[in-house]
């Protein structure tokens, strides 16, 4: 069962933010609603008993990319928060999917694009609240640049990440290009919501962001 413990700009290519646009009609916009989303399901693979026991495996200073390999777990030491991982595409809306707003704890991945440790820019949602209670990333604004964020991955590898940056957006003005565009070397999106809710009180009026670089890795276990 999951848990809330505790509560250089690169190149884009134009092709590239074209398909996600037209894949994103409604870019994370789902991701701040209290209702009326789309939610994703998850088989249960990949998931444990405690999904966010202390992080004790060592690791090496490595920011060159990984293979791929999905993602279990996301740790963000700062704001003292983890989940298990499950994966999240988009409805028959083209609206992307989110964990259950009755779960708010859980994080989705975005799994048509990398995986968190591979080249190019991976994608993690959750929740700020939900259903009366404080989502996974509630306190995701209080992220600071040097921060670290630890993804454990299915083959029983660590992508350890640091915070390059944390922006607070309207949603009317999504940065598309700067979350989805391709990158150099592996980077990592957390998305949440923020901001007041809107005069319908359905969603809020802004996205949280925080940036992040791969930074470290290490060996599958086993």
């Amino acid at each position: 069962m999951n848990r809330h413990r505790r509560q250089d700009p690169s190149p884009v290519d134009p092709s590239v933010v074209v398909r996600v646009v037209a894949v994103l009609a409604f870019v994370l916009s789902a991701v701040c609603a209290a209702m009326g989303v789309a939610t994703a399901t998850s088989d249960g693979a990949g998931a444990s008993a405690d999904p966010c026991p202390p992080v004790t495996t060592p690791f090496r200073a490595d920011a060159e990319p990984m293979a791929a390999a999905d993602p279990v777990a996301i740790t963000v030491d700062r704001i003292d928060a983890c989940s298990s991982l499950v994966p999240v595409g988009v409805d028959a809306q083209r609206r992307i999917e989110v964990p259950s707003v009755h779960t708010p704890e859980q994080a989705g991945w975005y799994r048509h694009g990398p995986t968190p440790g591979e080249r190019g820019p991976a994608v993690v949602v959750g929740h700020v609240d939900g259903d009366g209670r404080r989502g996974v990333f509630a306190d995701l604004a209080e992220a600071t640049t040097g921060d670290r964020v630890t993804i454990t991955r299915r083959d029983g590898s660590l992508a350890v990440f640091t915070v390059t940056g944390t922006v607070q957006v309207s949603k009317n003005w999504f940065p598309t290009r700067d979350v989805y565009g391709d990158t150099a070397g592996a980077e990592l999106r957390l998305i949440t919501c923020g901001g007041a809710l809107d005069a319908s009180g359905r969603s809020y009026e802004d996205n949280v962001i925080v940036y992040a670089r791969l930074t470290g890795q290490s060996r599958p276990q086993g």
